[in-house]
This record gives structure tokens, C-alpha cells and sequence, in this order.
């Protein structure tokens, strides 16, 4: 479970075999049931545990920041810019630089 902007969210883990959604992605938001769904560390294939360990909080970040981004108003009424808040190359950039952008904010007394 994660609160997003004061909104319970349950985070679940299921297989593609087991979720349709799932067939096309590795992760998604159900905004209006308030969860965020993430593929099992199970269909993950060919590649070693830590990077599969890696992806998946990868995945869960990106479908964290689709969430705020949702919470916030922003996923719907991104002005004319063909809804810039859903773009999965700035939520993906969003949810791989966090990480780094958090630890700089911290090394910098800015946290």
C-alpha cells in the first residue's frame, strides 16, 4: 500500500497469464479502484535476480508517478500538448532519474 497526495492505493502482484491488462505491459494504474498492479517477479525471464529485482521497482516508480500525476489533476488536463502527463517517456524518465534526483536533493541539505 502507498499513499499518493493523501490517496490509499493497494499495490498488487499478479502474472500475465492472470491479468489481460497485463499482456502488453509490465505494470498499470487502475486510477478509479486505486490500485497499481505490477507483474509477478515470475514472467520476468532471461535476464538474473537482481535485474529482475531492479525492473520491478522500476515499474512500480513509473506506475507511482502515473499515479500522481492522475491525483494531481494533471493526467487529463495537460493543456494542448496532446496530454504531455501521460507521456510514458517523461514518466519513464521521471521514475528512472528519481532515485538519482532524491539522492542529490539529500547530499545537497535539500531534504
Amino acid at each position: 500500500m502507498v499513499y499518493i497526495l493523501n490517496t490509499r492505493y493497494e499495490i498488487f502482484y499478479r502474472n500475465r497469464k492472470d491479468d489481460v491488462e497485463l499482456e502488453d505491459a509490465d505494470g498499470y494504474v487502475d486510477f478509479y479502484n486505486k490500485k497499481i498492479v505490477i507483474c509477478n517477479l515470475d514472467d520476468w525471464t532471461n535476464t538474473t535476480p537482481k535485474a529482475i529485482a531492479e525492473r520491478m521497482k522500476e515499474t512500480l516508480r513509473h506506475e507511482i508517478i502515473h499515479a500522481f500525476l492522475f491525483e494531481s489533476g494533471l493526467s487529463t488536463c495537460s493543456g494542448y500538448t496532446d496530454h504531455w502527463a501521460k507521456n510514458e517517456e517523461m514518466v519513464d524518465w521521471i521514475a528512472i532519474q528519481g532515485p538519482k534526483i532524491h539522492e542529490a536533493w539529500k547530499s545537497a541539505g535539500a531534504i
